[in-house]
């Protein structure tokens, strides 16, 4: 048992992280301090932009460092069976992407994106920018069985309209 400093609670040393420099080889402030400290750090110094500019020099170093360049790219044969098994798993979504690919979109480098993927639906898209697009596939859920996407409190987005509405005020979508 060991007393934290921070806290002055007792707890065991399994709530300390381990330091060799110590007399009884741990940290004097308990794991759940430490964790707030270092929170309550960053927090402090995202608003630092020299800190901001060293954090990121620090990624990149370390990318080439450890020569993460291609080194998680799937090869040709492996790129094949994942999108043969996503082809297989969701059918409609391949259909529908068929369907819309004459469409074309108001500004080069947007998306399109189907907020349906029922055959009466599939060429009403609605244009995104990449990161509005990407936005959206995180804060939804795809529900295979009806077609649609269910908010992440799992409410179902079955019109259109509701899509845009979730889209602007749940998600700060400009529309």
């Amino acid at each position: 048992m060991k007393v934290c400093f921070k806290c002055k609670k007792e707890k065991t040393l399994t709530e300390y992280y381990k330091h060799s420099a110590m007399s009884d080889g741990h940290l004097n402030k308990c794991k759940d301090c430490t964790k707030l400290d270092v929170k309550n750090r960053e927090e402090v110094l995202k608003d630092d932009p020299n800190y901001i500019y060293k954090e990121r020099k620090r990624g990149r170093d370390k990318y080439y460092r450890l020569n993460y360049r291609g080194k998680y790219n799937p090869t040709p044969e492996k790129k094949k069976e994942i999108m043969e098994r996503y082809k297989d798993k969701y059918p409609e979504k391949i259909k529908a992407q068929a369907k819309s690919s004459k469409l074309k979109t108001k500004f080069k480098g947007n998306h399109l994106h189907h907020w349906s993927y029922n055959e009466e639906h599939f060429k009403d898209v609605i244009e995104l920018t990449v990161v509005e697009h990407n936005r959206i596939h995180r804060y939804t859920i795809y529900d295979q069985e009806r077609k649609m996407y269910r908010t992440t409190d799992g409410g179902l987005l079955d019109t259109k309209e509701q899509c845009l509405v979730y889209y602007k005020h749940v998600l700060n979508l400009p529309f």
